[in-house]
């Protein structure tokens, strides 16, 4: 306990030091890979939201305030609150009303009516909550190469070849492709076809050894892609 409190005395006395808002491409980490660079819609590492676990056991998800890059919604649970960005000289730090979060790379500490714990990104859950924000219904990747395919109301996006193949259709639910096998989505854009079935899972990431809810397979182009996805709505 007295280590933790030097540690929030020293960046106490950095918080008031800065001068300027934080930029908007700022953000706790970069893509844990280069597929997920498109987390992005910029394809930058700055993500629309980024979730946190900490040494309480209480996690947490920093969201960024669509037209208002001083302010991040903090959502603990069912709680939601707008934290406003104040000036510090290293990292970036959000206050309001007795709570404070100041990031740094992949760390964090909350502070809770006086209360201080330290936190870590976990890159997955940011990538997913990320798409959430973006409206993202389903998210699917793979590896070797990696990909990533996104399902939205309106539409599909396949990124494949670690970024540099990017295609963008419109969602086509295929008849009666809802059934206990799985689900069929099919897209068509310009001169190139593409077919997305969802599997019952369980199906394991080869990269990180995760258990995911479903297997998927995308045929794009007469080339198929396998890996696994989970449904975010």
């Amino acid at each position: 306990m007295k280590v933790l409190a030097a540690i929030v005395i020293a960046a106490g006395m950095t918080w008031g030091c800065g001068s300027g808002h934080v930029p908007a491409a700022e953000s706790p980490g970069g893509p844990s890979s280069a597929a997920e660079g498109m987390d992005s819609p910029a394809g930058s590492s700055s993500l629309a939201a980024y979730a946190f676990e900490c040494d309480d056991e209480q996690p947490f998800v920093l969201s960024r305030v669509a037209g208002k890059p001083d302010e991040m919604e903090l959502v603990r649970g069912d709680r939601r609150q707008r934290l406003t960005h104040v000036r510090t000289g290293s990292g970036a730090q959000y206050v309001a009303d007795g709570v404070s979060v100041w990031t740094k790379g992949g760390e964090a500490m909350l502070e809770v009516a006086g209360r201080v714990t330290t936190c870590r990104e976990n890159r997955r859950r940011s990538i997913l909550e990320d798409a959430r924000a973006r409206g993202v219904q389903f998210r699917a990747s793979g590896n070797e190469p990696g990909w990533v395919w996104e399902l939205l109301a309106d539409r599909m996006i396949f990124v494949g070849a670690y970024g540099a193949d990017r295609v963008t259709t419109s969602r086509v639910d295929a008849p009666s492709a809802s059934t206990q096998s799985g689900t069929v989505y099919l897209g068509v854009a310009e001169s190139r076809r593409m077919t997305v079935r969802v599997l019952p899972g369980p199906c394991v990431d080869t990269m990180s050894g995760d258990l995911i809810a479903s297997n998927v397979q995308v045929e794009l182009d007469g080339k198929t892609y396998r890996g696994c996805g989970e449904a975010l709505r």
